[in-house]
């Protein structure tokens, strides 16, 4: 059972129960996702005021957004639920993702500008910086930094997309999807490859050519679905998590990649 944290002084009015709303939505969030709180785990309004030292009030709005945001469902007469992990659900995030993204990146791509261009290049570079910290390193990643870097690349490559509420869809699909990828982590790719996967990503993006960033982003996309479902699977029939360390690949990044892209082009035909 995961300690309480430590509760803080709760000053009366409105402004003050909104920021309780957004620290209560932040934390329910992060420990959803990163898998503190479990699949499957009833929230039960009283653990969850004791757990996080805030009240009833925005705890409950807190629950509201989640729910509207597909990352706790409420049951009727039952109260709210972490939702489970399934393959079904993991396709329909994959599939809406490449829709609504492919969207988004083409019409992103069509209002870009030099800003837009340089942030996606530096996002890149945090990201890959973190990869290369992690070579040899033998403490275990700071998981939500790493996730920080990570999401923040892939908003970049939609920063420019004029349409705000497409761009607020996609983060709610990518949370979802990083829960996900976060539970069945234990699916591997080397660092190696996560890297040249998502330079390959930039590249394309930032060519400004629509048919070759939707094709990337389509690949990339259902590339981490594919491993996802195998996880699942092996899960699912008990079988033990796969593993591999950073350089257990004997596969190049560009191969696996490639093999990928292939695997997309047969299912669109």
């Amino acid at each position: 059972m995961v300690a309480p944290l430590a509760k803080s002084a709760e000053p009366a009015g409105p402004a003050a129960e909104a920021t309780a709303s957004e620290t209560a939505l932040r934390l329910l969030r992060r420990d959803i996702v990163s898998g503190a709180l479990k699949p499957g785990n009833k929230l039960k309004l009283r653990i969850l005021k004791e757990r996080y030292g805030i009240g009833g009030s925005p705890m409950r709005e807190a629950l509201a957004q989640l729910t509207a945001q597909g990352l706790v469902h409420q049951l009727s007469q039952k109260g709210f639920r972490v939702p489970p992990l399934s393959a079904a659900h993991l396709m329909d995030i994959t599939h809406s993702r490449q829709l609504v993204e492919i969207e988004a990146v083409k019409l992103a791509i069509e209002h870009a500008d030099a800003a837009w261009e340089d942030d996606i290049v530096a996002s890149f570079h945090l990201l890959e910086r973190m990869f290369h910290r992690l070579r040899g390193a033998t403490a275990r990643p700071d998981v939500h930094e790493l996730e920080s870097r990570h999401q923040r690349f892939h908003r970049a490559l939609l920063a420019a997309c004029p349409l705000r509420s497409v761009r607020e869809f996609c983060d709610q699909l990518y949370v979802q999807a990083t829960r996900y990828r976060l539970l069945l982590r234990r699916f591997a790719l080397t660092r190696e490859v996560v890297v040249a996967e998502h330079r390959i990503l930039m590249r394309a993006v930032l060519s400004r050519n629509k048919v070759a960033a939707a094709k990337a982003l389509k690949a990339h996309i259902l590339n981490t679905a594919d491993m996802l479902q195998g996880e699942l699977a092996r899960q699912s029939a008990g079988a033990p998590a796969r593993r591999k360390t950073a350089g257990a690949s004997s596969r190049s990044p560009d191969r696996v990649t490639r093999q990928g892209q292939r695997r997309q082009r047969r299912r669109t035909r």
